[in-house]
């Protein structure tokens, strides 16, 4: 039976890819900048733009802004990329991914926010940091106004429906991801 056709419409869509069984995706720092780099020339190639990013270890979560219908093969240049660079530095065989990756596309603003919010609380959910803007490896603090680790990251339109004081908006994200 073939699989079910993915929602490649434009709009915000919210990806997770993941590794096979148990594994790592990102075995470590090298791993976690290579696939950044990967998605950089997605980004810049397909004319996308990033929402949020937030790496783990046995997977991603990354929200994207679509212009057209270019999610499918965005994705497949990005994961075939960079799983055989990770499988190359690793000396590994075999497919890293444990399936194609998950996405859905938001179809309100309510599902918007509640899709960044679970992604930036990633982190604190598994234990890995008390507060999402704490997890160096999520864009998260960079949307606040916190780092500037992940400048090509635009979270403007999840900010613009929050009410957002412009002198800090970050607090508005802070106080959606607490709560």
């Amino acid at each position: 039976m073939p699989r079910k056709k993915r929602d490649a419409a434009p709009g915000i869509h919210h990806v997770v890819v993941g590794a096979t069984g148990p594994s790592p995706y990102f075995a470590d720092d090298i791993d976690r900048i290579t696939w950044v780099r990967f998605l950089l020339k997605t980004l810049a190639e397909y004319k996308w733009r990033c929402v949020v990013l937030c790496q783990m270890t046995t997977h991603v979560h990354v929200m994207f802004e679509i212009p057209d219908e270019s999610l499918p093969i965005g994705m497949h240049a990005l994961n075939t990329a960079y799983g055989k660079r990770f499988n190359a530095r690793h000396d590994r065989l075999g497919n890293l991914l444990r399936t194609r990756y998950w996405s859905t596309r938001m179809k309100d603003d309510a599902q918007l926010l509640a899709a960044f919010r679970y992604a930036a609380r990633n982190p604190v959910r598994a234990g890995m940091c008390e507060r999402a803007e704490d997890w160096f490896w999520s864009s998260f603090a960079t949307s606040c106004g916190l780092a500037l680790t992940f400048p090509f990251v635009d979270a403007s339109r999840v900010l613009s429906l929050l009410d957002a004081s412009p002198t800090a908006p970050g607090q508005a994200l802070i106080a959606l991801v607490r709560d």
